[in-house]
């Protein structure tokens, strides 16, 4: 195993358990997992990825590349006996290279995304050598981004060492699935750019939040006095819109106000019967300086 550097990013949470939401380190030897849909990179069987390709092996080869690359004799996953590390030659291209599904979060709790990275290339290889440099960006399924955080570059070392690098997140409040994604900043091509990870892991940090929003499934605007206005409850929040949409996408009721409820009614008429989609955005404040804005999205039932 190699020290984690002075370098490393570590921003860190105790956690409220020992359990990790995602735990990748890339099987072992015996049994290579499938990255299929986890990254856009070409798998090879090969020890020496070419660009925009990517292998899994227990060690890296260090006569790769006319002995360009480190020998590294083991992975970084602690008791990992033949254990797996994914070897990249990044492509010359920038982009997201890796993406893993972010299971079940819980709006406004917080979390830690980290994982361990090396640079292959030794020094001296190169006049002017391309260091990796990453990006994590968190985001909705359908591309929608919630997060980026800028991890920097992995530098050249004497001998191979693996260093950690971690965030601190606060998860948003959404409804959608949400992925993060390993952005490569290094377009130009060039001598470098080649790198290994290992433990790519996701901890949650404190208990899960108790939702600040809460809207009822169903109101009933007949004038009789009860459940007449679609009421919105929200704790603590400095600013807060709500939108109504019908089932062709018109926005028909907005309000910045709490207390201005919806009646049921558009242009002075009443709305037929039938389920509308609402969408609310608000922020709360993290401190006295920085706010972060939140949208959650459901639906209610219009009954009469």
């Amino acid at each position: 195993m190699y020290p984690c550097g002075k370098a490393c990013l570590a921003q860190s949470c105790p956690g409220i358990s020992n359990d990790l939401l995602i735990n990748q380190s890339f099987g072992t030897a015996k049994e290579n997992p499938s990255l299929a849909g986890l990254t856009s990179y070409n798998y090879v069987t090969s020890v020496c990825p070419e660009n925009g390709e990517y292998s899994l092996a227990s060690t890296v080869d260090g006569t790769c590349f006319f002995n360009a690359w480190h020998t590294v004799t083991e992975d970084h996953t602690p008791n990992d006996a033949g254990g797996n590390i994914l070897i990249i030659n990044a492509s010359d291209e920038m982009g997201a290279f890796y993406q893993q599904p972010l299971p079940g979060l819980c709006g406004g709790t917080n979390y830690e995304f980290s994982l361990w990275g090396l640079n292959l290339l030794k020094p001296n290889i190169c006049s002017d050598p391309v260091l990796p440099n990453l990006t994590i960006r968190i985001e909705t399924i359908d591309g929608r981004v919630l997060r980026t955080i800028d991890f920097g570059s992995i530098e050249i070392t004497q001998t191979p060492v693996w260093r950690r690098y971690s965030t601190l997140f606060t998860a948003p409040n959404v409804t959608e699935p949400v992925v993060v994604k390993l952005i490569n900043n290094q377009g130009a091509g060039g001598c470098g750019n080649d790198l290994a990870l290992d433990d790519i892991q996701l901890k949650q940090c404190d208990a899960c939040a108790p939702n600040p929003v809460y809207v009822p499934d169903a109101f009933t605007p007949n004038n009789d006095g009860v459940n007449d206005e679609l009421a919105v409850f929200l704790r603590e929040a400095v600013s807060f819109n709500i939108k109504i949409y019908n089932r062709w996408g018109n926005v028909i009721f907005t309000s910045d106000a709490l207390t201005n409820k919806w009646d049921g009614n558009y242009a002075g008429n009443p709305c037929a019967a039938g389920e509308y989609t609402w969408v609310i955005t608000y922020k709360f404040a993290d401190s006295a300086s920085t706010t972060h804005d939140y949208i959650r999205r459901g639906h209610v039932l219009l009954t009469r």
